[in-house]
């Protein structure tokens, strides 16, 4: 392959060179002198480590690529590639897995729905699962001047090292992290480990629990984008914040999306609104906040829109920031300079426009465009790493609530150190295959975008019913935000009642929920199996959601198994390893056909085309296993275990409510419930004593 350094001489590595005294579990940091033609995976003699080039002068070509890097991979079973299936629109939305057991079929790969094109480069992680049955996790790195991706042509995979520019840049640079391991969530993690110890990256990125989640997204929401579109004005904004008000659902903040900014023929002439449409700006709007709507979002495009900043633009304060681009040749367009002081200025001005209006939540899309808006020009990464920290920094510093949209391309995954929130799919739409592909790319990508954010499962309607209890429950899964674009004058509630409290606040899990191993490494469209996805809550309750998506419609059996608990320890962060099966046990709840058994045997059940099943798994512990609150999807969060033994439960309510346990031949009594036998082990306490502390008791009569 070509080798886009002038360095006279090829490269070939056969095989990574280790000191003797590396043991299997030791990283190794392998550092290259020149830029390889081809690196030989199948020699590793460390389960984990960094390739890294040296400190040299590196030139792009025409197309702004430094290199071409060929992986010769080792043996697998089956792998998983993550690339967006978009090259150019919205990719930073579309980045979704391919599974695959030989190169030639991500080579060869054409259209299928319910994707939507080919495209299989830009590649942003990959795990194979090997012949002993370990996972191999690789991941391309992103520095602040170097941006490296998969790419797949010619039957084999390479690493694509670039700038997207045309300056030559003086630096090092690592490119891929890798770690291989019989558990895939630590092989995944570990790749972000290793990346964060990198001294060229450790800046940029951090862990998600080292994140501060936004207050409002713990909250249900409401955005007007997917009922509306660009069709808003300020007599249509002070209706829905009016309905939402009188709404017996409790939301707590509203969104405006798209359709109020001041732009002419898609280019901004500035951050403020259109007039025609909110005449006297925002602040008949930013007078609606009370108790009820609490905080305001704001949608901003991190490009200024979609046609970028008008050459006409009305922001006299930014002209010595920006500069002129055509990289398309079509029309052009403002962008910030490629500098830290550009940079700053342009974000200064978006976040401080939107912090003095009265906004608390911002929202802003199409990152992924802001390379390509830059290409060829000196180095689109680096204009990307300052633009991205740049709004990192502001949104941090005003202190407002920072959700990516359009940002899953690593590119810009690199440069979130502070955002904890970031869009897992595609746009929600009502038809068959977007809800296919969402839910897929959603839980598939809190897998490797997992560990460094929440993911984002957009907006839905509860009014599409044959939809709306899926979406209700995945939202749940997911631990992130959870918002309906429904009409407010008039949604059912029936699916939001058990996703939240009184007060709106979300009951939620403690990690993303990801797939299960044997969902992780199966085409949830093709192999006739249901997609399973787990996640940990409180109190090491395990939730498990399986779902039918297979594209032939139809139905699927599947089962639970008590090997799946550990599992649910998979994302938690700290990492304190996979979870231990108790000692005595675990309890099945069933929350849909309301039942429950000791898992022993495998739990099986069948799932009809799009329809799905959730199941709790609740630690037996001196015979009792606190269920919590039926009413609510993740019962398992509504409480706190605050002791057992062989005599009685503690426990603390999150809210007061109804109270679900199972006891092995124990009778519960409570001077604060009223019991009532389900039969097979399980009651249902009916609160009849509340106290303040919301602190009881329930003992064996």
């Amino acid at each position: 392959m070509r080798n886009y350094l002038k360095l006279g001489v090829s490269f070939l590595l056969v095989m990574l060179v280790v000191a003797c005294s590396y043991s299997p579990s030791e990283k190794e940091v392998k550092d290259y002198e020149n830029i390889p033609e081809t690196i030989n995976l199948n020699q590793l003699n460390t389960t984990k480590g960094i390739l890294r080039l040296n400190k040299q002068e590196v030139t792009p070509n025409a197309e702004g690529i430094i290199a071409e890097i060929k992986l010769e991979l080792p043996k697998f079973k089956k792998g998983i590639y993550y690339r967006p299936f978009s090259e150019k629109l919205a990719a930073g939305n579309r980045v979704e897995p391919l599974w695959f057991d030989d190169i030639s079929e991500l080579n060869n790969y054409k259209h299928q729905k319910p994707r939507m094109d080919s495209h299989v480069n830009l590649g942003a992680f990959m795990m194979l699962q090997q012949e002993n049955g370990e996972y191999l996790a690789l991941l391309p790195l992103t520095s602040n001047r170097i941006g490296n991706t998969f790419s797949v042509h010619n039957n084999n995979m390479y690493i694509t090292m670039a700038t997207y520019g045309t300056a030559t840049e003086n630096v090092s640079v690592p490119f891929v992290s890798y770690a291989q391991s019989k558990n895939p969530y630590e092989a995944a993690r570990q790749v972000w480990e290793l990346a964060m110890q990198m001294d060229e990256i450790k800046e940029n990125i951090n862990w998600r629990e080292q994140k501060e989640y936004p207050e409002a997204y713990n909250y249900l929401g409401w955005c007007s984008w997917e009922h509306y579109k660009h069709k808003i004005n300020e007599e249509i904004i002070l209706k829905a914040a009016k309905d939402i008000k009188t709404s017996s659902i409790p939301f707590r903040w509203m969104l405006i999306d798209d359709g109020y900014l001041d732009h002419k023929q898609n280019a901004l002439l500035s951050f403020g609104v259109d007039k025609k449409k909110f005449p006297n700006g925002w602040e008949p709007i930013m007078a609606q906040k009370d108790e009820k709507i609490k905080w305001f979002g704001i949608w901003r495009h991190f490009n200024g829109y979609f046609g970028g900043v008008s050459l006409n633009h009305h922001m006299p304060q930014l002209q010595d920031y920006l500069i002129e681009r055509n990289p398309r040749g079509k029309r052009k367009f403002y962008m910030p300079k490629i500098s830290e002081e550009a940079a700053n200025a342009f974000y200064h001005e978006m976040t401080e426009h939107t912090k003095k209006s009265g906004f608390d939540i911002i929202k802003v899309d199409f990152q992924s465009d802001n390379f390509r808006n830059n290409t060829g020009a000196s180095n689109a990464i680096l204009g990307v790493h300052y633009n991205n920290t740049a709004l990192e920094e502001n949104t941090k510093s005003k202190g407002l609530m920072f959700l990516n949209c359009i940002a899953q391309q690593s590119f810009n995954v690199f440069n979130h150190r502070y955002s904890a929130l970031i869009r897992g799919s595609v746009d929600y739409k009502t038809t068959k295959d977007r809800l296919d592909v969402t839910l897929v790319q959603n839980f598939a990508n809190a897998f490797w975008l997992g560990h460094t954010h929440w993911l984002d499962q957009d907006m839905f309607f509860a009014n599409f019913k044959e939809t709306a209890q899926l979406m209700a429950v995945a939202r749940a899964m997911s631990g992130g935000p959870i918002y309906l674009s429904d009409e407010p004058e008039n949604i059912d509630d029936t699916v939001l009642k058990p996703l939240t409290y009184k007060d709106g606040r979300i009951v939620g899990t403690l990690a993303p929920a990801v797939p299960l191993p044997e969902s992780l490494m199966q085409d949830p469209y093709a192999d006739d199996k249901a997609f399973k996805v787990i996640a940990p809550l409180q109190n090491k309750t395990a939730a498990i959601m399986a779902v039918n998506l297979n594209q032939n419609d139809k139905e699927v059996t599947t089962q639970v198994s008590l090997k799946d608990y550990a599992f649910a320890g998979g994302m938690i962060q700290p990492y304190k390893g996979l979870w231990q099966t108790p000692k005595e046990g675990v309890l099945l709840y069933d929350y849909y056909n309301k039942t429950a058994q000791v898992l022993k045997d495998d739990y099986s059940f069948t799932l009809a085309s799009r329809k799905e099943r959730l199941l709790l798994l609740n630690p037996i512990k001196e015979g009792w296993a606190v269920i919590g609150r039926p009413d609510k999807y993740l019962s398992g969060a509504t409480y706190e275990l605050l002791n057992v033994d062989e005599q009685y439960v503690n426990i603390k309510m999150i809210e007061d409510g109804s109270l679900l346990l199972w006891t092995n031949g124990k009778i519960p009594t409570s001077e604060n419930f009223e019991f009532t036998d389900l039969g097979n082990g399980l009651w249902q306490g009916n609160l009849i004593n509340p106290v303040d502390s919301k602190e009881y008791i329930i003992s064996k009569k």
